[in-house]
Formats: C-alpha cells, structure tokens, sequence
C-alpha cells in the first residue's frame, strides 16, 4: 500500500474485496499481540492489508478493516477455525459485527495515525452522491479533513461506508456537525440519517 506525504494523500489501488469487522477485546494490547502474531496466517489466506481503529470513547472497541485480493478468500479467512480460536485467544467479547463492502476510493493518510470517522450511510443513487462528494472536496480540505476512503456494501450498493481522517479531533467534530455537510448530504440523496463512528486510527499493516 502507498503511504502519503505530510499533507496529502495520496492515491492507493483498492483491492477485490474488503470487511468492516467491529468487536470488543478485553485488553487492547493484548489482543494486538496475538493480531500481529497472526499477520503470517492472514497473508498465507489472501489478505493484503489491514488498518485499525479504536473507538474514541472506548479503547478496547476496535473496528477493523481487512482488505482482500476476492472475495471468496475473505469469507473463507474470516469463517476459518483458526480465526475463531485466535479470536477467543486474544479476548475477543461476543461474536463481531462484520460489514462486507466493495472498495470504490482509496485517498487515506497511512504514514500516521489519525482521529477519524466512520460513516454508513443509504443514499438514493450512488452516482449521484459521489458527483456531490467529489464536487464537495475543497470545502472538506478547508474543514481539516485530510484523507478519506470509500466502501460500497456488498448486498445494497448504495449503502456507502465512509472513512474520514483529520490532523486533530476537534476540526473532525466540527465539520461533521457542520449545516453545511447537512445541506451537502441532502442535495446529495442521503436517506436518514447516517451512522457515525468517531475512532482513533492506529496501525495499518498485513
């Protein structure tokens, strides 16, 4: 995967097939352990790389992102019986809540970790949201944000699974609260409200 420079991203190729994989651990270092360990196994089952995030109000609620070359390899990495047996190992709590997703758009700032937001939303017609995201751009530059990557669902292409990054938490917030994004998202087909997850980004990797 490309890295970006200091101030901006930079493009990177999207691979076949991703997931959203959310779950609660026991003890965050703890179960990066036994994650790192498992790098190996996961690039032996057609993984090319991974990124997590910890929720900003709770450490040990991780969402991670697994990118994969199709997707038969990630459904059957992520319904093997190693993976469940090193899940229970690590501290996993409860089954994980796992989203499937088509990547579209790979604009994220990997040579750091960065507050973010990860936003699902429905929109009416995905061309027409992503020509409003697109034509959108500047006056995200100017709120702080600095990468931002895009998913599709996999059963209902127009639920789109969005990545934000900023340099800090505070320009984050105050864009997504922003009338702006408000009336952008409502030109744009959003249906409802979108749900919104504010985590700290921390390491990209196999």
């Amino acid at each position: 995967m490309q890295t970006a420079t200091d101030h901006k991203a930079t493009p990177s190729s999207t691979p076949g097939a991703a997931a959203v994989a959310t779950h609660e651990v026991r003890d965050y270092a703890a179960w990066k352990k036994v994650f790192d360990e498992h790098a190996a196994t996961r690039t032996r089952s057609g993984i090319l790389g991974t990124h997590i995030n910890r929720a900003a109000e709770n450490p040990n609620l991780v969402s991670l992102y697994l990118a994969a070359k199709d997707a038969a390899s990630l459904h059957a990495f992520l319904g093997s019986e190693d993976l469940k047996a090193t899940m229970q190992h690590a501290g996993v709590q409860g089954a994980p809540s796992i989203a499937f997703v088509t990547p579209v758009e790979d604009m994220a700032v990997k040579n750091r970790p960065l507050p973010g937001a990860i936003a699902k939303l429905r929109v009416a017609d995905y061309d027409t949201w992503k020509k409003a995201f697109d034509t959108h751009g500047a006056t995200r530059a100017k709120a702080g944000i600095v990468g931002h990557a895009i998913n599709r669902g996999v059963d209902d292409p127009n639920v789109v699974v969005l990545y934000l990054q900023a340099n800090s938490a505070d320009p984050l917030k105050a864009f997504l609260a922003s009338q702006d994004l408000k009336d952008t998202m409502a030109k744009a087909g959003v249906e409802g409200a979108p749900q919104i997850a504010l985590v700290q980004g921390a390491d990209w990797g196999p």
